[in-house]
């Protein structure tokens, strides 16, 4: 989302006599006359003075060119203002102060603005609770822009079952990666390639990579925390409903580097994949160390390894499901917390597993450009601190089946 600040003032005067209150006025303004889809909208109510502050709801939102008047901040209750404002239009109410502040989101690629044109921010004040209303409709009017697609080309990967870690005599196996189990996986979608530069600046609106090579290279340093937002901004533009609850966020820079985050598997936007669904995905159907074979020349022909640096995506072999650069590129972040003895705990067969309840560090898979072909393994688990950002970790996104 591009966070370019509009500021919107709604002026409240209560006029005090000796034989009456004279009505308020509201009045509504813009400092910018073109904003994008993903805008954050702040809004200003000012009183002149505590004595005049009182509760009140506002009104606020957008009126389109047929008349009908459309808010995207808040859902529940609302009420038909006749003959201004159909019944669409939905109030945000709060204790009024000599100044109150509060922000609302233009919509983002969702009907009913989804096209670009002139359109008008809608304020009416009433007195809480209640349809009296205190002013007038006021109007601003302003010209909207839509904002970049945010286009991530999905694959859509088939329910099914596999045998999740590697056999004891795999090269290179590390003891975290058994003991092997029957792992069933519901269908989901998962994109076709790591996210990349481009598609991570359409939706943040920054680019903070440490080699910032061109468009169609992964994005990377970027944190767990990062990617989880990532995913909820994503959802946002396209209209879905957001899987991640995030509170208690803190920033370095650009950065979160901590939060607490929970996650709704049953919404419909976009996440990060379990572990599971990773290596299910990755593999394709094979059970070989590699999608493409056991040997490293077979990992040649799948991924970017060994490297000086990054490599644009999808260069390579994909997998049998049209997947590109599981195997390298840069480490992938999953959603599980990591735990070394995780397998061994797990029933046998398992159903969409989402690791454990808690940790101290999260897992990432597939191996990066400076990695050796052992740590690009379909089966091979790493792990980190959500808040470490580095050149070898990106991500990849995946949806439930919509």
């Amino acid at each position: 989302m591009r966070f370019t600040t509009l500021f919107v003032a709604l002026a409240v005067t209560l006029l005090v006599c000796t034989t009456a209150t004279a009505e308020p006025t509201i009045t509504i303004y813009t400092d910018a006359d073109t904003y994008q889809s993903g805008d954050t909208i702040e809004v200003s109510l000012s009183a002149q003075s505590d004595d005049q502050a009182m509760s009140v709801a506002v009104y606020v939102g957008i009126i389109l060119p047929d008349g009908d008047i459309w808010s995207t901040q808040y859902d529940g209750w609302s009420h038909s203002i006749e003959p201004w404002i159909p019944d669409i239009f939905v109030p945000a109410w709060f204790e009024m102060e000599p100044t109150t502040f509060w922000t609302f989101d233009l919509p983002c690629g969702a009907p009913p603005i989804e096209e670009a044109g002139d359109y008008s921010f809608a304020a009416v004040l009433t007195y809480s609770g209640t349809s009296d209303w205190m002013s007038e409709l006021s109007l601003a009017p302003f010209s909207y822009e839509a904002g970049p697609s945010a286009d991530i080309p999905m694959v859509c990967i088939p329910a099914g079952s596999f045998l999740m870690g590697s056999p004891v005599g795999e090269a290179g196996r590390f003891s975290d990666e058994g003991p092997q189990r029957t792992v069933n996986i519901s269908a989901f979608e998962m994109s076709e390639t790591e996210v990349t530069e481009k598609q991570w600046e359409d939706v943040v609106g920054c680019n903070d990579c440490s080699s910032k090579c061109g468009d169609s290279y992964p994005v990377e340093n970027v944190t767990w925390f990062d990617c989880v937002s990532f995913c909820n901004e994503l959802s946002e533009i396209h209209g879905y409903t957001k899987c991640y609850a995030i509170t208690n966020i803190g920033y370095s820079g650009n950065h979160i580097i901590s939060a607490d985050v929970t996650c709704n598997f049953e919404a419909n936007g976009f996440r990060l994949p379990t572990e599971a669904e990773w290596e299910y995905a990755c593999r394709g159907g094979t059970t070989t160390r590699f999608y493409t074979g056991d040997s490293d020349s077979d990992l040649a022909r799948a991924g970017w390894y060994d490297c000086s640096q990054k490599h644009e995506v999808a260069q390579k072999q994909g997998n049998g499901l049209g997947l590109y650069d599981t195997h390298g590129n840069v480490w992938e972040w999953c959603w599980d917390w990591y735990d070394e003895g995780y397998y061994g705990t797990q029933p046998d067969p398992d159903s969409d597993p989402a690791g454990p309840g808690s940790g101290a560090t999260r897992v990432l898979r597939g191996g990066g450009w400076g990695s050796s072909a052992l740590y690009c393994r379909s089966a091979c688990r790493s792990w980190d601190e959500p808040s470490y950002l580095i050149t070898y970790y990106g991500l990849r996104v995946c949806s439930s089946i919509r």
